[in-house]
């Protein structure tokens, strides 16, 4: 079998994972390289703003439990000025009793740019495998 050409819109960029837990950051880290993503993690906020400026990636997933700048926020910023990065958040599991409260959090994220939300907990091989199907649809290529 011969390889198809690559096409030549397709995007090469990597992850980058906005977590301020050094734990989870490592081992989603991990998770995403597994799937063969280049992976540049930061903790905070504004470092992710700034790395964006510096290095163009593909997808990017952020924590909504960050310190300082929240998640949402993040997303926000990151959609006003790169709109066609996709923007992966990680919720926490509330203990949201109203569905209005949820549906409005769920719109927040959406306004922000969100592409898709996870609610922790979740297995790590489904955040690798949800960030590399948005990046086959968005024609880029994580490495």
């Amino acid at each position: 079998m011969s390889e198809q050409p690559e096409n030549p819109a397709t995007k090469r960029h990597g992850v980058l994972l906005v977590e301020d837990d050094p734990v989870t950051q490592t081992e989603l880290a991990r998770a995403l390289t597994d799937s063969g993503a280049r992976v540049v993690g930061t903790g905070s906020g504004e470092a992710a703003l700034a790395l964006l400026e510096q290095w163009p990636a593909g997808v990017v997933v952020v924590s909504d439990t960050i310190h300082g700048m929240s998640g949402l926020e993040v997303a926000r910023r990151i959609h006003a000025s790169k709109p066609d990065v996709p923007i992966v958040l990680m919720s926490e599991r509330g203990e949201e009793k109203e569905s209005e409260e949820s549906e409005a959090r769920a719109l927040a994220a959406r306004v922000a740019g969100v592409f898709a939300t996870l609610t922790r907990p979740f297995d790590r091989r489904m955040l690798a495998e949800l960030v590399v199907a948005i990046a086959i649809a968005s024609d880029v290529v994580l490495t």
